[in-house]
């Protein structure tokens, strides 16, 4: 069977354009593997699943000294392009076929692959929009009005915090060097969300922390802000929830085209597993310290916090654009940078960080 499989893998891939006109001819639909799901057998351990995945053109044309074959091996914490063939290779000893995924050619011209999201509308909008008697847990956001209902344009403060479930493996080389087997694994920890206008502006709506089976092995407190048992709900005086609830709240409000404003939110996004368009994501760069004189993260964080510096900066850009354009911008940003140096501040991937390790964390914002 597997040979057989490896075998028609090998002549599909041969297949010229005149082959398939041929095929077509005849009323025939020609299908291509385009993933499989094999289970690697381990004694020791009882085995575990990988995937190998064909992936799109586009994906694949970011990647620089990769064979052109698209495929790639995923499995817990490795991502790496392997050669098509060995996709459909088997052996039973070792590598058991436990799916096998095949999708029609072609079939991105003649069918209408937009989905829409299944989940129940009302019952999103139930929960943003509570109406009932809040309790103690809520006193860290107020819900939104009916009257609020995002509508797109709309600017929302977000920021993310995560705490850590395994700690990174690495080997130190003699020669000083080290290389990581494993990285930390992250779990997103707590969610805020805080008006951009209205007269509530600054004020949360959103303030979720998302509750896990996962043994935390670190909570970051001092860059994260959240403390043990605060994602216990047996125990927690916070707003404690399920990652699902939230994931879909903020599906909600990226539908609605709603525009993010936050630190890092590209990053905080792709742990989250969460696709926003870069339309919709105003990452902040501008040091909240030099344009709002705000020393923000100091002892502990705090996600409110972050957002709303997030919306103060972003502001502060809109003002400074109104008074002398994207020039004005420019000059005063070159400022900053000046000063930065002055202070013996590093510079690092468009952000400024204190090489003296101090508490205030600058971010601006992308022009």
């Amino acid at each position: 069977m597997f040979l057989f499989l490896l075998y028609t893998f090998n002549k599909s891939m041969q297949k010229t354009d005149q082959d398939h006109a041929a095929e077509q001819a005849e009323g025939a639909s020609l299908y291509d593997l385009v993933a499989t799901v094999p289970h690697i057998l381990d004694a020791g351990a009882g085995g575990n699943m990988v995937a190998h995945i064909k992936v799109g053109e586009t994906y694949h044309q970011r990647k620089e000294g990769v064979s052109r074959q698209q495929w790639y091996l995923f499995n817990d914490f490795l991502i790496e392009p392997i050669e098509q063939t060995e996709a459909a290779q088997f052996d039973v000893s070792w590598k058991v076929p436990a799916i096998l995924c095949y999708a029609k050619r072609n079939y991105h011209t003649k069918y209408d692959l937009r989905s829409e999201c299944q989940h129940n509308q009302s019952e999103v909008k139930s929960d943003l929009y509570r109406t009932e008697k809040h309790s103690k847990t809520d006193a860290t956001f107020i819900p939104l009005t009916v009257s609020e209902m995002p509508q797109a344009g709309d600017l929302v403060g977000l920021d993310a915090e995560f705490v850590k479930l395994s700690e990174e493996e690495a080997v130190l080389h003699s020669d000083g060097t080290k290389s990581t087997i494993t990285p930390s694994q992250m779990s997103v920890a707590r969610i805020t969300c805080v008006r951009g206008q209205g007269p509530n502006e600054g004020v949360p709506f959103i303030d979720d922390y998302i509750s896990t089976q996962e043994q935390v092995v670190d909570y970051l407190t001092k860059y994260s802000g959240i403390e043990p048992g605060d994602l216990d709900a047996t125990v927690s005086s916070k707003h404690v929830t399920t990652l699902k609830s939230t994931y879909l709240k903020l599906r909600f409000l990226i539908n609605a085209g709603v525009r993010f404003v936050g630190h890092g939110l590209q990053n905080d996004f792709r742990v989250i597993n969460l696709v926003v368009p870069k339309d919709q994501v105003i990452d902040t760069k501008f040091l909240a310290w030099y344009f709002l004189g705000l020393n923000i993260q100091g002892e502990t964080h705090d996600s409110t916090e972050d957002s709303c510096t997030a919306l103060k900066l972003y502001r502060k850009y809109l003002e400074l654009y109104q008074e002398g354009g994207n020039h004005y911008v420019m000059k005063v940003l070159y400022e900053v940078y000046d000063k930065g140096f002055q202070l013996n501040w590093k510079w690092t991937e468009c952000t400024l960080l204190p090489s003296t390790g101090a508490a205030v964390l600058p971010s601006v914002m992308g022009l």
